[in-house]
């Protein structure tokens, strides 16, 4: 198959993506370059903690999210996600047609002085935001990428997905899912989200997955660290469900692909893992994040939370609290949803965040540098992006 001659966003010629390890001198490599970049922060530390509030908003339209423009506007949200459903009204959120798609993301970017990153969940198959109704085009499943497993499809498939996010304007794609195959794992495996039961494969299908993204300009987060193969088991009333079957070959593909400079983000699961932290989901547990992630395997660049809105988050430690768990475990955006079926959506959802972490750097529960090097690590990979 030949090369794909597509101009990228990223300043990565087409030809490289054949190349794996020899990108290193080429593609902008957030975990690599972060510690030779030293962005200018902002001097309000509420614009500090704003850059990692992660939250999803309702609206089709600049005037329908004229909510969140104001907030963006004033420095307190530092990404989004867009989704095409809202589980709690039942109508389309913020995907109706390419064109629809295009403006809101134009005006998202242009409402603040420093333009959040916007992300979508784009995996492919039906664990795709973008979808055909919408007039989108159609796009394989993970799992029938694995079952090929033919780097020629498993690049055509990546090629889709990435240009249909650039096309958007879209910054981030919250894939691709790199947690190995249980075929007994309802979660990770629905949807055929996940590649394969082969950490090699998965390896290999996540690289060209996203060496195609960076070539159209897309960054990438891979996911659901440490590894969602082992199945939740949901007999911790209080607690949230613990994965009881964790074993350390799951963290194959995130070391694998943190080695080569391939993990733009990584975005961290809710589940515990006895294994790893009894106490705490890995989100919120710094043996998992700030030990395991990134003093183990490495990883410098910005790392995501699961959702507050979780259950097991919610539910156990609500949502000031937890973000403050999070932020002390090493998270640098915090993601709040507003897509629970169980949680009312909420436009103050930021707001809180903010507040949570601004009493909490007050009373000393964070310092302050955590906040510094957590939005450093942010506009860091902001400044990758072809509108920075």
């Amino acid at each position: 198959m030949a090369e794909p001659q597509v101009p990228s966003r990223l300043g990565v010629e087409p030809g490289a993506l054949s190349r794996g390890k020899e990108l290193d001198d080429q593609v902008p490599l957030g975990e690599k370059r972060s510690s030779a970049v030293s962005p200018q922060l902002p001097r309000d530390l509420h614009d500090r903690i704003g850059q990692m509030v992660f939250v999803g908003f309702r609206g089709l339209t600049a005037q329908e999210a004229e909510p969140t423009l104001k907030q963006i506007e004033a420095g307190s949200i530092g990404a989004v996600v867009l989704y095409d459903f809202d589980a709690q009204t039942g109508e389309s959120r913020n995907i109706q047609s390419p064109r629809q798609l295009c403006e809101l993301v134009t005006a998202v970017k242009a409402a603040g002085s420093i333009p959040p990153l916007v992300t979508i969940d784009a995996e492919g198959g039906q664990f795709q935001e973008l979808q055909p109704r919408h007039g989108f085009a159609q796009t394989a499943t993970a799992r029938e990428v694995g079952l090929r497993n033919e780097r020629a499809y498993t690049r055509f498939n990546a090629e889709v997905i990435a240009e249909m996010l650039a096309e958007a304007g879209i910054d981030m794609n919250l894939a691709p899912v790199v947690d190995l195959l249980n075929p007994a794992n309802p979660i990770a495996t629905r949807a055929g989200r996940c590649y394969s039961s082969d950490p090699e494969v998965v390896i290999s299908a996540a690289r060209e997955f996203i060496l195609t993204h960076r070539a159209r300009g897309v960054l990438t987060a891979i996911k659901h660290f440490p590894g969602m193969r082992g199945i939740a088991q949901r007999h911790l009333p209080g607690v949230g469900p613990s994965v009881e079957d964790w074993s350390g070959d799951e963290l194959e593909p995130f070391r694998a692909l943190i080695s080569e400079g391939l993990a733009d983000a990584v975005l961290t699961t809710r589940d515990r893992y006895p294994l790893l932290d009894p106490d705490y989901p890995a989100c919120l547990s710094k043996k998992i994040v700030a030990g395991l992630l990134r003093s183990e395997l490495g990883h410098d660049g910005v790392v995501i939370s699961d959702p507050m809105e979780m259950r097991e988050i919610w539910n156990v430690f609500g949502l000031a609290k937890g973000a403050v768990m999070a932020v002390n475990a090493g998270i640098d955006l915090v993601l709040a949803c507003n897509l629970s079926s169980d949680v009312p959506y909420s436009d103050d959802r930021a707001d809180e965040v903010i507040q949570a972490l601004t009493d909490a750097v007050a009373s000393g529960e964070v310092e302050e540098s955590r906040i510094n090097e957590a939005c450093g690590r942010i506009l860091t990979l902001k400044a990758r992006l072809p509108h920075a």
